[in-house]
C-alpha cells in the first residue's frame, strides 16, 4: 500500500462516497468537491489517477455520459473495501517503529549515564 499523494486524495474521496456495498457514481465535481481545496489536484489529474489505482486493483470503474456529463461508476474490489484498515495498520506500523527507536534511544543513553557512573 504505498500511495503518491493524489492516489492516497483520491482514494479517501472515493472510499468516503462509497456506500456499504462499495459502490458510487461519482461526477469529476463531487470529486474535486471531495478532495481539499489546498491540495494540487485538477480535473485532468482524475482520469491518470483513477486509472493507476485500477490497475493496483483497488476498484473498477467505467465512465459514463448523464446529460453531458461525465460519471464515474466505481465498484471497490477487496483491496479498495481493505483501504481504511489496511490505512489504521499502516499508521499503527510507523508508531510502533516511533516508539521502538526512543525506547533504545533511552536504553543507550541510560547505559551511558551507568557506565559513567562505575568509570568515574
Amino acid at each position: 500500500m504505498i500511495f503518491n499523494k493524489k492516489e492516497r486524495l483520491l482514494m479517501n474521496a472515493i472510499y468516503s462516497s462509497a456506500s456499504a456495498s462499495g459502490q458510487c457514481l461519482l461526477t469529476p465535481l463531487e470529486i474535486l468537491s471531495l478532495i481539499p481545496y489546498k491540495a494540487d489536484f485538477r480535473e485532468d489529474d482524475i482520469d491518470k489517477t483513477l486509472e493507476a489505482l485500477k490497475v493496483d486493483g483497488y476498484f473498477a470503474y467505467d465512465k459514463a455520459l448523464r446529460k453531458d456529463e461525465t460519471v464515474y461508476c466505481i465498484v471497490l474490489k477487496e483491496k479498495g473495501l481493505s483501504y481504511e484498515r489496511d490505512k489504521r495498520t499502516a499508521k499503527r506500523k510507523i508508531i510502533q517503529r516511533v516508539a521502538l527507536t526512543i525506547a533504545f534511544a533511552l536504553l543507550g543513553y541510560l547505559i551511558k549515564v551507568i557506565i559513567s557512573a562505575i568509570i568515574a
